[in-house]
């Protein structure tokens, strides 16, 4: 299980034109009528041909393709990677060069092989915004895996050039992996403070209500309250 990162997003500007930034950023409604108030892919789409498994199987594939192309002047490791395809079974020799096969064309086409390496490099986080509510009148909550996504709030602050948007996160590794900053117009000015700092745990507590009830500030700075 990763770690979850809560994210916070304040779309500073009059109702008219929050309720337009939250319609463009609205997905699909769950099968159990859970609302999706933003969806990575209307900021970014990602391409469907991505939406394949990824797998060290298909990474194997790819490989042993191109080390046939090479012969025959296959490196060693070349040569690992056709004796270990050479080994498998049919049926599971097959499913590795089919997905080789397309992990090689969306590399060519994308420069990623599948959905995995693409939302990591273009979204900043493995998979869509999690656990999301919107808390009236204009706050975004979602949740990520292992990181924010402010390169993402900038992307998306291009849309709208004429809005500010604040955005802050925080790990579940209280006081560590936050940041805090403000979009606009495709720019973004961010912090990022050393991991264990004041600043770092004050941006976990802006992010967290109520988490600072549970520290004390010390010389020695935010610790646990006794």
């Amino acid at each position: 299980m990763p770690n979850y990162v809560t994210n916070r997003l304040e779309i500073n500007a009059d109702r008219e034109t929050v309720q337009k930034v939250m319609n463009f950023l609205k997905g699909k409604t769950d099968d159990d009528n859970t609302p999706c108030y933003i969806d990575f892919n209307n900021i970014i789409p990602m391409p469907e041909e991505l939406l394949i498994e990824a797998s060290s199987s298909g990474e194997r594939g790819m490989q042993y393709i191109t080390a046939i192309q090479r012969k025959p002047f296959n490196s060693p490791d070349d040569l690992k990677i056709i004796q270990w395809m050479e080994g498998l079974t049919e049926k599971d020799r097959k499913e590795a060069l089919q997905l080789g096969v397309l992990y090689l064309e969306n590399q060519r086409k994308y420069g990623y092989t599948t959905w995995y390496e693409w939302s990591i490099a273009t979204w900043g986080t493995k998979w869509n915004a999690l656990h999301q509510d919107f808390e009236e009148p204009n706050v975004l909550w979602f949740d990520t895996a292992w990181d924010g996504v402010p390169r993402l709030i900038r992307k998306h602050s291009e849309r709208f050039p004429d809005v500010e948007f604040h955005y802050a996160y925080a790990d579940e590794d209280l006081g560590y992996n936050v940041g805090r900053g403000t979009a606009r117009n495709g720019e973004i000015d961010m912090t990022f403070p050393d991991g264990g700092s004041n600043e770092a745990f004050e941006i976990a507590f802006f992010v967290k209500p109520g988490l600072d009830e549970y520290f004390e500030l010390t010389n020695e700075g935010y610790k646990w309250r006794a």
